[in-house]
C-alpha cells in the first residue's frame, strides 16, 4: 500500500470532490487558493532570521530579547536593533510569516505551470525549498533555471496572505490549503 501524505491526501480529496461535480482537474490553478484561508504552520520560530539583516543566522550569532519575544543575530544587529525595534519587530515577523508560507505551499506549487499540484510526483529542491511537479511533462522539463521565477511568484503570494491573514498560522491542518480552495475556479 503507497502511504500519501497528509498533503497529498487533502488534494486527492478535493481532485475527487471537484471530479464528483464533473470537474476533471489534475491541477488546480492558483487562483482557486484562497490566500486568506490557507494554514500556515510555524516551522521557523523568531531566532531562524536576523530581525535587522532579514538573513538566515549562522553560526556565531548572538542572542537577545524584546518585548518577550527571543530574537538572534549578528553583533551589529544587536546594537541596531534598539534604534527601531517597531520597525525591526514588524519587517521580521513579515518575513518569517512570509519564509514559513513558502516553505509549506512550495510542496504543493508546481514550479513550472504555477499550478497547486495532485500530489505523488517527482519532487525537487531549488533555492531551499522542496517543490513538486504536477505531471509527467514537469517532471522531464524541471530544472534549476525553473525556481527563479517560481520562487518570486510563491513570494508575492506569501506577502500577499500575509496582509489578508495578519501572519497568523495554523497548527495541526492536513494541508495548507485545508479549506482554502474556491471550487468556482
Amino acid at each position: 500500500m503507497i502511504r500519501k501524505t497528509p498533503v497529498q491526501t487533502s488534494i486527492l480529496v478535493i481532485a475527487l470532490t471537484l471530479l464528483a461535480a464533473g470537474v476533471a482537474l489534475a491541477q488546480l490553478p492558483p487562483e482557486a487558493v484562497l490566500l486568506d484561508k490557507v494554514k500556515i504552520p510555524q516551522k521557523l520560530d523568531a531566532v531562524a532570521i536576523d530581525p535587522v539583516t532579514l538573513e538566515e543566522n549562522a553560526d556565531g550569532a548572538v542572542d537577545w530579547s524584546h518585548g518577550g519575544v527571543s530574537y538572534r543575530g549578528v553583533a551589529a544587529s544587536k546594537d541596531e536593533f534598539p534604534k527601531s525595534p517597531d520597525k525591526f519587530v514588524m519587517a521580521h515577523k513579515k518575513e518569517l510569516y512570509v519564509r514559513n508560507f513558502m516553505l509549506a505551499m512550495s510542496t504543493i506549487w508546481c514550479p513550472i505551470t504555477d499550478e497547486v499540484t495532485p500530489g505523488g510526483r517527482l519532487q525537487v529542491e531549488g533555492h531551499g525549498l522542496h517543490w513538486e511537479s504536477c505531471c509527467s511533462f514537469c517532471d522531464e522539463e524541471m530544472v534549476p533555471e525553473n525556481f527563479t521565477e517560481a520562487l518570486e511568484q510563491l513570494r508575492k503570494r506569501a506577502e500577499a496572505s500575509y496582509q489578508l491573514t495578519g501572519g497568523r498560522y495554523t497548527e495541526g491542518a492536513s494541508s495548507p490549503v485545508e479549506g482554502a480552495i474556491d471550487e468556482n475556479v
